[in-house]
């Protein structure tokens, strides 16, 4: 391999004749010169100068570089403007959709402060507890917090360079999301306080258990129409014809049937929730058992003239635990089925 080497070597030497002899043959057409004559036009006179063929060849070489160069320029020129075309279409539809999210943004602000409004509002009217206030964080703490955790952001975000910032528009949101968070605490206490009152207003007797009656007897002291002697009535006298559907005004247990002949007749009592009872008497037909869950509007008997009775009505009881027989015409107001 060192001799094959070695060989080249010699072959391509400019030590070898034949070599030598090709680049004195090529530096003598090089060095030869020729004679350019200018005859201008008129009377003036001409002149001529020589010039070398490696000149010639080397101002032919630099004009086809800067014409090379040129063309390339002009190439990549309209390469890059195509790019900054559709950078610039990119940049337009991007501000577009920023303008319209600014627009949202500022319609959800002022969303925001109308429902905080009405929050506390109806915090007010269902008697809430200023505690529950107290633990919302103040609208300072809230912007410091939300520019904080922006902060540790851009410190974190290797898109932004040092000193950049974010967007405005940006820290207005992660601000409004403070503030909502915040204020989860006052809506959630009031759908806690809502839902308990909807749960005790629904399993309370509030409705009807006629759809029509006349009231012939009140609540209280009364002249007995069957004795003629003064007596306190327990309940309302809801008179109406016989077979007249009686509907339950709340959910509950059915805990007494009692078919009897005098008193209240055919009876029953439902059991509802939170301490409430109802009793129904002087029934002509009772279709519930004991024992017998039962939803409100349910069909559960029908009016009669059953026990001590002058003639068809309902005999309706209200009764709470702890405070006895309650005037049931104050649950009648609520409505009809």
């Amino acid at each position: 391999m060192k001799k094959k080497i070695e060989n080249l070597k010699t072959v391509f030497s400019q030590d070898n004749p034949h070599i030598k002899k090709q680049i004195d043959r090529v530096k003598e057409k090089g060095h030869q010169r020729m004679t350019v004559m200018v005859i201008p036009h008129g009377y003036d006179s001409s002149f001529n100068f020589q010039i070398s063929v490696f000149t010639i060849l080397f101002f032919l070489g630099l004009t086809l570089s800067l014409l090379g160069i040129a063309v390339f320029a002009v190439f990549r020129s309209g390469n890059t403007q195509s790019q900054l075309d559709q950078l610039s279409e990119i940049y337009g539809n991007y501000f577009d959709t920023y303008l319209t999210h600014s627009r949202q943004l500022e319609e959800m602000r002022e969303e925001y402060s109308r429902l905080n409004e009405n929050l506390l509002e109806m915090y007010a009217l269902i008697d809430g507890q200023d505690d529950e206030l107290l633990k919302i964080d103040s609208e300072d703490d809230l912007e410091s917090l939300a520019n904080e955790a922006l902060l540790r952001e851009e410190r974190e975000d290797k898109q932004l360079d040092i000193g950049r910032k974010y967007l405005s528009e940006i820290y207005d949101l992660r601000n409004l999301k403070y503030r909502m968070n915040a204020y989860q605490r006052l809506m959630d206490a009031n759908y806690d306080f809502l839902f308990t009152r909807a749960s005790i207003l629904s399993a309370t007797p509030l409705f009807n258990p006629l759809t029509s009656y006349n009231m012939t007897s009140t609540f209280g002291m009364r002249k007995s129409p069957t004795s003629g002697f003064w007596e306190y009535h327990d309940g309302v006298d809801l008179a109406n014809a016989t077979g007249t559907p009686i509907y339950a005004p709340a959910p509950g247990r059915v805990i007494k049937v009692v078919y009897s002949t005098v008193g209240y007749g055919y009876h029953l009592v439902i059991q509802h929730e939170f301490g409430y009872a109802t009793l129904y008497g002087h029934c002509s037909r009772i279709f519930v058992r004991q024992g017998q869950e039962v939803k409100q509007g349910e069909v559960i008997a029908e009016v009669g003239a059953t026990g001590n009775v002058t003639g068809p009505h309902l005999h309706y009881e209200v009764l709470l635990a702890e405070e006895g027989k309650l005037d049931p015409e104050d649950y009648l107001q609520a409505g009809v089925f």
